[in-house]
């Protein structure tokens, strides 16, 4: 047996057990499955061949249940997200026996679905009740990137110029693989930045340089406009007065891609504003094109997965040249308008856009405190950044199945119960268990300086 399969058996056991004492243990588990998928890795076969993302998920639920009231409770706010996604559930529940195109298909894409954007997230944010507790799993997120990162690094597999062989499940290629390292690269910058925790800045300073290598040998174009996008919008969210911090991490960042980067990785990038004559990229409008076509033949959706079951029909040409294989939309935007709808496509977007109003309530209510304020803030931030970074990528690549997107907006309710229960906890008023205070208002707290770090 393999010293990794070892060191990822012991791991692996040691969360199930931790899970009972604490289902936090549980969610770092599922996080350890997921970026060391025994099944997908050279080691696997000296592991028996269980579906361990299952068992850690029943684990975690189950023990969720079984300790949630020993657990510190928590200020219970709007759940406005989870609104967006039971009705995203309730589309998948009546397009799929009605007008589906292949309802079995369906049927296994709507669960699916439903497993990786409303169990686990709210899960995620059920177990995470502490500053302590949130900066863990980010701490877990960002081994795990470098896990993957070590593994590129120590043995790169790259065809026609990119990364094979890297990523979970969900993230096996390169588009899907970098489209997820965008949601830590936020995390690293903001740990390394604003965390006086050596241990944490040590585990953002060690992943920071695997995470960059990971991207560049992915060499995805739409990560790359992902990644700029990211940046933009940490320059406009942020308060005024640390824009040029902001700034210099974007500065270092480039610097950082600039040294790494290999001819290969330039020479692709460099093809991003001349799609007109990159067959592949002329392929994916013509695909988009397609997608608008049938989402006006079928507004209410074609069902899970139902863009690959037409494409011959949307497509014919560019499925023939494939030799008769399905074709995918490359773009979740498209993805989700296709599969669910203009009603699914509404609620995607409302979705993403009401947990990125909740940080920036968040930002604004914490913005005049002290030491702990900015711990929220920043990680409000790195949050914000994830999402819209996530967003941007996902418009050139299928991330509707995608499971890193969801945790952001776990973490973003479980980060917002957070902070509404400590400032409740050090005597101030909260705003009510049932609502969240609007754009603008600041809460009038002397400071949290003093409050237990959790």
């Amino acid at each position: 047996m393999s010293v990794t399969a070892i060191l990822w058996a012991t791991l692996y056991c040691a969360a199930i057990l931790g899970s009972f004492i604490n289902p936090l243990f549980g969610a770092i588990g599922y996080a350890l499955e997921y970026y060391m998928r025994p099944q997908l890795k050279w080691w696997g076969d000296d592991v028996p061949n269980l579906r361990y993302n299952l068992i850690i998920s029943v684990v975690l639920g189950g023990t969720f249940l079984l300790r949630r009231s020993s657990l510190r409770p928590l200020v219970s706010p709007k759940n406005i997200p989870l609104r967006w996604m039971i009705a995203f559930a309730a589309i998948i529940l009546v397009v799929t026996p009605t007008i589906a195109v292949d309802r079995d298909l369906s049927w296994f894409w709507g669960v699916r679905w439903i497993e990786v954007a409303i169990i686990f997230p709210m899960l995620l944010a059920g177990v995470i009740r502490s500053r302590g507790a949130f900066n863990l799993f980010a701490a877990a997120h960002m081994l795990g990137a470098f896990w993957w990162g070590w593994d590129a690094w120590n043995n790169p597999k790259r065809q026609a110029g990119r990364l094979l062989w890297v990523g979970s499940g969900d993230s096996l290629n390169d588009n899907a693989a970098s489209a997820h390292l965008l949601t830590v690269l936020p995390f690293i910058a903001v740990y390394l930045l604003t965390e006086k925790d050596k241990r944490l800045r040590a585990v953002a300073l060690i992943a920071a340089p695997f995470v960059i290598n990971t991207i560049i040998l992915c060499n995805s174009r739409g990560a790359t406009v992902a990644l700029v996008a990211g940046l933009l919008s940490a320059v406009l969210l942020i308060r005024s007065g640390y824009r040029m911090r902001v700034i210099g991490a974007g500065m270092a960042m480039a610097l950082a891609v600039l040294l790494l980067a290999d001819q290969t990785y330039i020479d692709r990038q460099q093809t991003t504003t001349e799609y007109q004559e990159d067959g592949s990229a002329q392929q994916r409008v013509q695909t988009w094109i397609a997608g608008y076509r049938l989402v006006k033949d079928r507004p209410f959706g074609a069902g899970g997965r139902g863009f690959h079951v037409l494409s011959p029909v949307y497509i014919p040409d560019i499925v023939a040249e494939h030799g008769g294989q399905r074709r995918a939309p490359h773009n979740t935007w498209v993805s989700v308008a296709c599969e669910w709808g203009v009603l699914g496509f509404l609620c995607f977007a409302g979705l993403n856009g009401s947990t990125l109003m909740m940080l920036e309530r968040l930002k604004r209510r914490v913005s005049a405190l002290g030491d702990s304020g900015t711990y929220y803030y920043w990680r409000a931030l790195a949050l914000q950044v994830a999402i819209i970074a996530g967003l941007v990528a996902a418009a050139f690549t299928d991330r509707l199945y995608g499971e890193s997107g969801y945790w952001m907006i776990g973490l973003a309710y479980a980060l917002t119960r957070i902070q509404l229960t400590d400032a409740a906890e050090v005597g101030e008023t909260a705003p009510a268990p049932d609502s969240v205070a609007p754009i603008g208002t600041r809460l009038r707290l002397p400071t949290l300086a003093g409050a237990h770090p959790r």
